[in-house]
């Protein structure tokens, strides 16, 4: 009898592993930071995505207005060079026009320039992060997959264990099974058993005699130190 408080022992010793590791499978934290570690790069992301379309925006408003003023440029050279009349004040006008146009023109495309290589900079950066993010992602659903078969596999081991210790407290007698349950209340376990006439549960040396006990198949047999049933099987 003695043997089946043994067996319910360990059944209930592995659904407390069990729960434990369960814990560790749905480890919500290490899901919180990744949660957190995507939603920062998305905000990241939304931000770098903005700066790109303002600064494509600043090209096009660049090379829009530098071509019109290639073409105010045009229409000034070819009046100054249509200029029959040599009229000496139009062709100063004409040629102070057409200089601050070219120097116009070549601010405008020097800014155009920095702002392609900010937007090149820009654009890589958003690469970059979007890649960062489809990881965080598929490693959030990943850890979350592998914790679901997890908690599948602990849940069937413990509902397996459970079950056995309910058949097994059948075969107990009440009284026997009243005393295990009130040890295992006081000391986390009720029974343990023996080895080289060592306690499993307080790692103990017990006597002679509660040996002997044992081997005359006493109901009851108590560990001399921590007061757990104890049992081993001899030949």
């Amino acid at each position: 009898m003695l043997n089946l408080l043994i067996e319910i022992q360990k059944n209930k010793s592995l659904i407390k592993k069990e729960k434990r590791a369960l814990k560790t499978v749905l480890n919500i934290s290490v899901m919180k930071d990744l949660k957190k570690k995507f939603d920062d790069k998305k905000i990241h992301y939304i931000k770098l995505d903005k700066e790109l379309k303002g600064i494509r925006k600043n090209i096009e408003i660049t090379e829009k207005k530098i071509n019109e003023v290639k073409d105010e440029l045009e229409k000034d050279e070819n009046k100054l060079y249509s200029n029959l009349k040599y009229d000496l004040k139009l062709i100063k006008s004409l040629e102070k026009s057409i200089e601050s146009k070219k120097d116009e023109i070549k601010n405008m495309e020097d800014k155009s320039l920095e702002f392609m290589y900010e937007e090149e900079k820009i654009s890589s950066d958003k690469k970059k992060n979007r890649k960062e993010l489809v990881d965080l992602r598929n490693k959030f659903y990943e850890f979350k997959e592998n914790g679901s078969k997890e908690i599948l596999k602990v849940k069937e081991v413990i509902e397996k264990a459970e079950k056995d210790i309910s058949n097994l407290e059948r075969e107990i007698p009440e009284e026997l099974l009243d005393e295990f349950n009130e040890i295992s209340e006081a000391k986390g376990t009720g029974a343990a058993e023996l080895y080289d006439g060592v306690c499993t549960g307080c790692k103990m040396k017990v006597s002679a005699i509660t040996i002997d006990n044992i081997k005359k198949n006493k109901k009851i047999v108590y560990c001399d130190n921590c007061g757990r049933i104890v049992h081993c099987k001899y030949d």
